[in-house]
């Protein structure tokens, strides 16, 4: 019994001094913070003395010794943002630039502009000598007899006074060589319109086609659930068929909107010579700087800077200049003229230069040089009616541009408003089917409204973003006569992001944060984006792309200090 009990007691004294050892760690542990905390704060407490000025009896050596203070300097920061997207907006600018050059209606335009410039260098000319060589050969009856003969005769010969006529071809050719840069620029300004609206129709029917088989996703798992519904006896099979139906409804227009996006890209193929990849396109903002302030300034820049009015300037130039040509053939011409001929056998000439000056007048019958010069009379009448045609079309075309722009606005933003209205109704009607207050009927209308109101609003931000385009090229922003270096960038800096019923189509919504996009939106209520409602709601628009990451170069400021290297790395800016 003594043994057991001493066994008994020394049992108990090596677990007490476990526990204690045990109990005495778990307070080492727990105070290890607080000592770090009281280093850190004692470094803070050096470093502020450090800072502070030295009292006058501090020697020189204690001053010296004193640590620098904290540097703040400029840290690189890599943010998230999407590679695929930068790569895909590069490549696209290098398309639109060698477009308005290399693209065969440009050519053609600048192939006429070439060859008239080709005709100013020959009316030009005609101030210079003209040198003529010739030969005949033949039989004269002589005195002597008949005898053959071969002459080579050599000309010069320099128009002295033509009564303008020189002068009037100079100008027209000079005119039409203006008129021919007024269409070459036209021309680019019109095709660049042509592949940016391609660009913008490409991402209409890409988005549309998104929520049509958004739709029938969601159709699908609503289908799900009512199944397993009325296989448990709850409710009958009619919504069932209806679900079926308005599914199968959904997938038939998804392929019709696939069909439409293959001839879009099919078109954005012929203009840009590639094949994009689904979701790899950046989006296409109009800067707000490209848009007028008002009606009257868009009206007042369109006759300035169209090309079209410009051209017809230069035509009627250059019916005035024909008027004159016809005019001028009234007058005499003198010329000086050397001319020298060579005949061997001296049969017909003899050997000698002759200089002179020849003086003519073509009088004609009398009805044709005035024929002529009323003709030219009549097309600058029919150049000067057509500019003012052209004149009327051109601001009817700006005013009409302006006033689908600003209609455009207002229609973006309802059709917004009532997309999330839609929304909202469509929740509201799932949330009363899950507690079995509501039919799979109503969830349905519910859903088919605000897939009808995705669809009209996708239309209606690409309609704006034409129509903006529109205005741009109508006001002569799009393309300038002189464009500084990267213009084009402008149109695809993130500035506003699109929405496509609270999200933006083509691209994932930012919950987490972050990931916000690094742009602000703009102050039209349908360019703000707000958060979804449920996270399990499944949205019918772009939202459930999958999301793309990119790197970014950011500057943030960082403390750095050699001397106290804890404290800077703790710090966090």
């Amino acid at each position: 019994m003594g043994w057991h009990a001493r066994c008994h007691t020394r049992l108990r004294q090596l677990l007490a001094a476990a526990c204690c050892l045990s109990a005495l760690q778990a307070l080492q542990a727990a105070a290890a913070p607080v000592a770090a905390a009281d280093r850190d704060l004692d470094t803070d407490i050096g470093m502020v003395a450090a800072a502070a000025p030295a009292p006058a009896s501090t020697s020189a050596n204690t001053a010296a010794a004193a640590p620098d203070p904290v540097v703040l300097r400029l840290a690189q920061h890599l943010t998230p943002g999407t590679l695929a997207s930068d790569g895909g907006q590069r490549r696209l600018l290098d398309a639109l630039y060698a477009l308005i050059d290399e693209y065969p209606d440009v050519r053609k335009a600048r192939a006429a502009l070439e060859s008239a410039g080709h005709d100013v260098n020959t009316a030009r000319g005609a101030r210079w000598p003209t040198f003529k060589v010739g030969t005949n050969t033949g039989d004269a009856k002589l005195r002597r007899g008949r005898e053959s003969y071969t002459a080579v005769n050599a000309e010069v010969r320099m128009a002295l006074l033509d009564g303008g006529a020189i002068g009037a071809g100079i100008r027209s050719a000079e005119s039409q060589e203006a008129a021919q840069g007024s269409v070459l620029y036209g021309t680019r300004q019109n095709v660049l319109l042509e592949a940016l609206t391609a660009l913008l129709e490409l991402h209409r029917f890409e988005d549309k086609a998104r929520v049509a088989a958004e739709s029938a996703r969601i159709i699908g798992q609503l289908a799900r659930i009512e199944e397993r519904r009325a296989e448990l006896g709850a409710v009958g099979r009619n919504d069932l068929r209806q679900a079926a139906s308005r599914q199968a409804g959904a997938l038939a227009q998804q392929h019709a909107l696939e069909s439409q996006r293959m001839d879009a890209q099919a078109r954005f193929t012929r203009y840009f010579g590639f094949t994009p990849q689904p979701g790899w396109l950046p989006q296409l903002n109009v800067p707000v700087q490209w848009m007028p302030a008002n009606e009257d300034s868009a009206l007042q820049a369109s006759e300035t800077v169209s090309p079209e009015l410009q051209e017809m300037e230069q035509q009627i130039e250059k019916a005035r200049a024909e008027v004159d040509r016809s005019k001028s053939q009234r007058f005499p011409t003198l010329a000086a003229v050397v001319a020298h001929t060579r005949d061997p056998s001296g049969v017909l000439y003899a050997e000698g230069t002759r200089y002179g000056v020849e003086l003519s007048w073509n009088f004609g019958n009398g009805f044709e040089l005035r024929d002529r010069i009323l003709k030219a009379i009549n097309e600058l009448q029919a150049q000067e009616a057509q500019q003012e045609t052209v004149r009327r079309q051109v601001r009817e075309t700006a005013s009409a541009a302006w006033g689908r722009t600003q209609s455009g606005r207002q229609r973006e933003s309802q059709l917004a408003d009532a997309v999330r209205e839609a929304r909202a109704a469509f929740e509201g009607r799932r949330r009363l089917l899950e507690v079995g207050r509501g039919s799979l009927a109503q969830v349905l209308d519910a859903q088919l409204d605000m897939q009808r109101l995705l669809l009209d609003e996708a239309d209606a931000i690409y309609d704006q973003r034409i129509n903006e385009l529109r205005l741009a090229r109508t006001t002569g922003r799009l393309l300038p006569q002189d464009p500084p270096d990267q213009w084009l960038n402008a149109l695809f800096t993130p500035q506003k992001p699109i929405p496509a019923g609270g999200g933006a189509p083509g691209t994932a919504p930012m919950d987490e944060p972050g990931n916000a996009p690094d742009i602000k939106p703009g102050p039209a209520p349908s360019r703000i984006r707000p958060e979804p409602q449920d996270a399990a709601v499944a949205t019918l628009s772009a939202s459930a792309m999958p999301q793309r990451i990119q790197l970014r170069l950011e500057q943030q400021l960082r403390p750095v200090s050699d001397a106290f290297p804890t404290t800077a790395s703790r710090q966090q800016w």
